[in-house]
């Protein structure tokens, strides 16, 4: 059962093998230098982690993903995103260096999640972060040059999604929420869109079992003539709620059963009067997410549509024009080549976003919709993880998911590699000598190590993908030369041993010229 289980938690941690492996790394490498253009340098984050840093970041919620251990008692984690280590070294080693701070990354990361096509347990990602910039400046940067990558890749064919999640944080915030209340409509932003207002009312029912979308018919005690003193119990502190309530019950000469304690009796009053006062806060906030969530469209139009909705609601609209700005910055960076679309039900866990949240979308070559790259803006997050506060944002690209969008890998991309096969024992110390020659071109070089014979080495060597067999038997070993086969066309001549490595190289390039054309 134990082995069992441990086979399970690495499902979805597939290996990349040939010609996919040098796909995903020369995207890797072409993104790295993308980045290195616009001035940002390289990080290598740890792999490993205190869990608590994950835990601060992203809260509770991403425990369930995590591949965590105890340690000599302590709680450590693989890396499930790169933002977290990224920050804690900012905070750490490069605290007194000049700001904005440009830091860009890659790697493997690690969550335990349901495998999914083109969604693994292992996966890679490249990215990038920018510390200590103003956020209008700062966020059309990030989207041009998140855009700019895939259109160095050769996707042009993109949409951009853009958000942000300072409007619904501030109308949220102002309306008064609980802060639990809060946090879990923050949440459920997705969810709403996905499976509606009855799914997320049921998942507040958690932790506010009286909970009703719509006003229950029965009496309530909030009724005019008692509006006076519950607003005001609502208004004290729990100690002076207490108190006057105590004092009331003792002016009308009523006791507690003896079997309650007065306090709880207390407690449970106040908290029935401060929970009918948050119903109907909790009924507001989900039509004006409904309403939200509803609004995707371009740019203008979109923006139009939510200024009327905070019109509505009386909501502060400066996150409209935060976006607004940003856009226009996004503008005169050059106009990326994909559709721009607005979302403002796009949510990303705004847990921890605090302002302009993006998505890029493609399709895989089998035509399926895939995102390509996220992020958004986090500008409490240093603070949060110890640091000064400053404005911060960043993104990342998945590797294996640009990987599925674009063609798949051609035979160019496998390796080519040179097979000497010693025809006997007499003849392997002249192959590794040849090999040696070969590799000192940067020629990929292997000496066959199979001892069955020449037929067999060379399906061997062909089953392997050999693009050169050279041979060396007892006539090559007397006439100081060697048979060269050219495993694509199939066609071989013998070559002297001194012309050999030049006369290999100029078969290789034939080789990648005819496959070009």
């Amino acid at each position: 059962m134990v082995v069992t289980k441990r086979i399970s938690a690495l499902r979805g941690m597939r290996a990349v093998l040939g010609a996919e492996y040098a796909q995903c790394r020369q995207l890797q490498e072409t993104l790295e230098q993308h980045l290195r253009l616009h001035a940002y340098a390289p990080i290598d984050p740890p792999m490993l982690e205190n869990t608590e840093l994950y835990l601060r970041k992203s809260g509770e919620g991403i425990a369930a993903r995590l591949y965590e251990f105890d340690f000599k008692s302590r709680r450590v984690a693989l890396r499930p995103e790169l933002t977290a280590s990224v920050l804690r070294a900012c905070v750490e080693q490069l605290s007194g260096e000049a700001l904005p701070l440009r830091l860009r990354y890659s790697g493997p990361v690690f969550r335990y999640e349901k495998p999914q096509l083109h969604r693994y347990r292992q996966f890679t990602l490249a990215g990038a972060e920018l510390l200590g910039a103003p956020a209008d400046y700062a966020d059309a940067e990030l989207l041009q040059v998140a855009c700019g990558g895939l259109e160095c890749v050769g996707i042009r064919d993109y949409r951009l999604v853009i958000g942000t999640s300072a409007l619904l944080e501030g109308f949220l915030s102002a309306l008064g929420l609980r802060k639990q209340l809060h946090n879990v409509l923050l949440r459920n932003m997705e969810n709403l869109r996905k499976h509606g207002t009855d799914f997320v009312a049921d998942s507040l029912r958690a932790i506010f079992p009286d909970f009703q979308l719509a006003s229950p018919d029965r009496a309530r005690a909030d009724t005019p003539e008692n509006q006076p003193l519950i607003h005001a119990l609502r208004e004290m502190t729990d100690e002076e709620a207490h108190s006057a309530i105590s004092q009331f019950l003792r002016s009308l000469n009523i006791r507690i059963d003896a079997n309650r304690a007065e306090s709880q009796v207390i407690d449970r009053l106040l908290h029935k009067i401060r929970e009918d006062q948050q119903a109907p806060k909790l009924r507001v906030a989900l039509d004006f997410m409904a309403r939200l969530s509803e609004i995707v469209g371009e740019p203008e139009p979109a923006l139009a549509a939510a200024a009327q909705l905070c019109q509505a609601y009386a909501v502060d609209d400066s996150a409209l024009k935060q976006l607004q700005l940003t856009l226009r910055r996004l503008a005169d960076c050059g106009e990326p080549t994909g559709e721009i679309q607005l979302d403002f039900g796009l949510s990303r866990g705004l847990h921890y976003y605090t302002g302009m949240i993006f998505e890029i979308h493609g399709k895989t070559r089998a035509g399926e919709a895939i995102q390509l790259c996220g992020g958004g803006r986090y500008d409490k997050l240093v603070s949060i993880l110890g640091g000064d506060s400053m404005p911060a944002a960043g993104f990342a690209w998945g590797i294996e998911r640009i990987a599925s969008a674009l063609p798949a890998p051609p035979d160019s991309l496998r390796e080519r590699t040179v097979c000497v096969i010693p025809v006997a024992d007499e003849d392997v110390a002249a192959c590794q000598a040849i090999a040696a020659d070969l590799r000192a071109r940067h020629i990929i070089a292997e000496v066959s190590a199979d001892d069955r014979g020449l037929r067999r080495s060379l399906k061997q060597a062909d089953r392997r993908g050999a693009s050169l067999v050279i041979i060396i038997g007892e006539t090559e070993r007397a006439t100081n030369s060697a048979v060269l086969r050219d495993m694509r066309r199939g066609a071989e001549q013998p070559v002297a041993l001194t012309a050999l490595p030049a006369a290999a190289a100029d078969m290789l390039r034939q080789q990648e010229a005819d496959h070009a054309d």
